[in-house]
């Protein structure tokens, strides 16, 4: 039996923002001292030309719903055929319940469901999370989802922070099929410095600083992102994610067709890539119309290729992702076509 990924859904908000929208909302761009303006500047450094903000009354779990739809969508399912849901997120709707327990009742599911808050390394974490769990507690299908509401965590009126974070979902089924063993999930990978932490942080808001009304007036919600650290830090991972993944998949790094990356930021992909020595026409970006989405990046990219037809039966995929933690994670996949699929669904049934 292999794991197979069988369909894929994502759902960008409605609301497009563009450079230019944000040159009205931001206070704190400089355009003399930056040498351009704004949209040149998010283009250079971000690679961003546009990005979707959620609307104000529309959650996390809201968007995950419509993601996981559409995937179950693409993979002939319902959530009635679901044994278990591992969803990823930052932005949770609730402390309790957890946006996943919408997701559940919204599928007319009974699948048992987990929640994982890793910000931009969950859906690869969520991923190895099924993967485990498939293989030890007998679970046949699975959704794994993510979902960011970004805008609840930044501070809009910051140039650095809202031209870069954005709202967004994706999701992806998988099952466990009787196809040649090549095929699906080959190798995973994955690490946590703690130490590191503090660069990607949220000041105010937990049960160690509970937010106050002062808290909230010093705008210690807002996310704060140590950008040069967090670069020198991602650039660093991804190469090691990307060879990691390949190596323990026992195979090379010429075999790779598409590197599914989380969308830190075009810079960041760029000099990593450069640094693994892998073509950057293999990687797989939506980053210029989605910006960063944290842990929903991943599966948005993933699912628009599919769509668009991007990948071949037997092609090699790694994913990775990297960032709040500080922690990073990638595997190595396999692509298995529709045929594939299907002779694999057909041999379960003869089974059954």
């Amino acid at each position: 039996m292999s794991l197979l990924l069988t369909g894929s859904g994502s759902y960008l908000p409605r609301r497009v923002v563009t450079n230019g929208d944000l040159a009205g909302l931001v206070r704190n761009f400089d355009q003399q001292r930056a040498g351009c303006d704004l949209d040149q500047w998010i283009r250079r450094h971000y690679g961003v030309v546009s990005r979707h903000w959620s609307a104000e009354g529309e959650s996390s779990g809201d968007m995950a719903v419509v993601a996981a739809r559409r995937a179950l969508e693409a993979a002939g399912l319902t959530g009635r055929d679901l044994d278990l849901i591992v969803m990823s997120t930052a932005t949770s709707d609730h402390v309790a319940p957890h946006s996943v327990s919408k997701v559940q009742v919204a599928l007319d599911s009974d699948a048992v469901f987990h929640q994982l808050q890793d910000a931009c390394p969950g859906f690869v974490n969520a991923l190895l999370v099924a993967d485990a769990l498939m293989a030890r507690a007998g679970h046949r299908r699975a959704l794994v989802v993510s979902a960011e509401k970004m805008t609840h965590l930044i501070d809009k009126g910051d140039f650095r922070m809202s031209g870069l974070f954005a709202d967004g979902a994706g999701a992806v089924v998988l099952e466990q099929l009787p196809v040649a063993e090549h095929y699906g999930f080959r190798s995973f990978f994955a690490g946590s410095d703690g130490r590191t932490g503090h660069a990607l942080r949220v000041p105010a808001g937990g049960s160690a600083r509970p937010l106050t009304a002062e808290r909230l007036a010093a705008g210690e919600h807002h996310l704060v992102n140590e950008f040069r650290e967090v670069y020198d830090f991602a650039v660093r991972r991804s190469r090691e994610c990307l060879l990691e993944a390949v190596a323990r998949a026992g195979l090379t790094l010429d075999q790779v067709r598409h590197v599914v990356p989380h969308h830190a930021s075009l810079n960041i992909l760029r000099d990593a890539g450069a640094c693994s020595g892998l073509p950057f026409e293999r990687y797989v970006l939506s980053i210029d119309h989605t910006g960063n989405t944290s842990s929903a990046s991943v599966p948005i990219a993933l699912d628009e290729a599919r769509r668009a037809g991007r990948f071949a039966d037997g092609d090699l995929l790694v994913l990775f992702a990297l960032g709040g933690g500080m922690a990073w994670a990638s595997t190595a996949y396999v692509w298995a076509g529709a045929e594939t699929i299907a002779a694999g669904r057909a041999r379960l049934g003869a089974r059954s």
